[in-house]
């Protein structure tokens, strides 16, 4: 008889108890059994914590990094705490990379054969996790997998499932040339699809592979940081959107928490950061360009209030601030 594989659920919160609550409450309908949810609290108020501690109640047990867990696998709640914040414009905590890289790292000093990671938006089904852990389990060439992504409030319209790379270089607009699905779901969107890259705000990694790959890189404070990822995950097998399964997103609940204008700062920079660590040399003189030449274009659209202001402003310092710095 096989033994069932144990994972890690890392889920990170920052001020949003409402929906942090809602996406526990789907983990633990799961029919998998054998998970521990780690929920790594990124700086935030005293108030939201205290309301995820209230519904939890004695299911939660706060914890330091070091940590050990004696029985994994056991569907504990897990609070790891962390008051740091970043040296960074904007910042009012580690960011969303380093904040996952806390709950990895302590996973990974855990005995998961693999590591979650469900953003506290998401809303999975009953079946997402048995049904990742089973492809996972039946092909070790894959090193990562992630689920179709459903509209949390429209239900029917596919967000994304996967990303692929259509030419061998990167064309810097907001999906930077990947194809990032949005269609109405249908029976085509079935099956399982090797990718480029996987969409990580819902997906689950080897551990022995992530940890190898050296986790999230904290230069991207959020935004594309799991296409990086995933070009680094790539190097050691097979990417898969398994396409049988879904979970539903609350698309831009993280810009009421976030604001649009430090969420557009640090989009901006990621945008670049990608372009920087990943492009080929033609990358990077097509999309710097193309960044600096929205600067003023964006400025005019503010001006004459044909855009969103804070949105523009937000660019144009993340722009301005990426070339100050790298």
């Amino acid at each position: 008889m096989q033994i069932a594989k144990k994972i890690g659920i890392v889920v990170l919160t920052w001020n949003d108890s409402k929906n942090t609550i809602e996406c526990l409450n789907s983990i633990i309908k799961s029919n998998y059994n054998k998970y521990d949810i780690i929920l790594v609290n990124n700086n935030s108020k005293k108030d939201h914590i205290l309301q995820i501690k209230k519904w939890g109640g004695k299911k939660i047990l706060e914890i330091n990094k070091n940590y050990k867990i004696g029985n994994t696998g056991q569907k504990k709640i897990y609070l790891l705490n962390s008051n740091k914040v970043k040296n960074q414009k904007w910042a009012v905590n580690l960011g969303c990379t380093a904040g996952l890289n806390l709950g990895y790292k302590f996973c990974l000093n855990q005995k998961y054969d693999f590591i979650a990671r469900i953003d506290c938006d998401f809303i999975i089904t009953k079946n997402y996790l048995s049904g990742m852990i089973k492809s996972l389990t039946a092909d070790e060439d894959i090193v990562a997998i992630s689920p179709k992504i459903m509209h949390a409030s429209l239900r029917w319209n596919v967000l994304w499932h996967n990303f692929k790379f259509k030419w061998n270089f990167l064309k810097f607009q907001k999906t930077m040339n990947l194809k990032k699905y949005r269609l109405a779901d249908n029976k085509i969107l079935i099956g399982e699809k090797e990718v480029d890259a996987i969409c990580g705000c819902c997906s689950v990694y080897r551990t022995s592979i992530l940890k190898k790959s050296g986790l999230g890189d904290e230069d991207f404070f959020f935004g594309p940081e799991d296409i990086e990822l995933s070009f680094r995950l790539k190097k050691f097998g097979k990417l898969i959107a398994n396409l049988n399964y879904k979970t539903y997103h609350k698309v831009a609940s993280s810009i009421d928490v976030s604001g649009i204008r430090p969420r557009a700062y640090f989009e901006a920079i990621g945008w670049l950061l990608l372009i920087k660590k990943i492009g080929s040399i033609s990358d990077k003189f097509l999309g710097y360009s193309y960044f600096l030449l929205r600067v003023p274009y964006y400025l005019i659209l503010s001006i004459s209030k044909k855009n969103n202001n804070e949105r523009c402003y937000g660019f144009c310092e993340g722009v301005l601030d990426f070339f100050k710095k790298y």
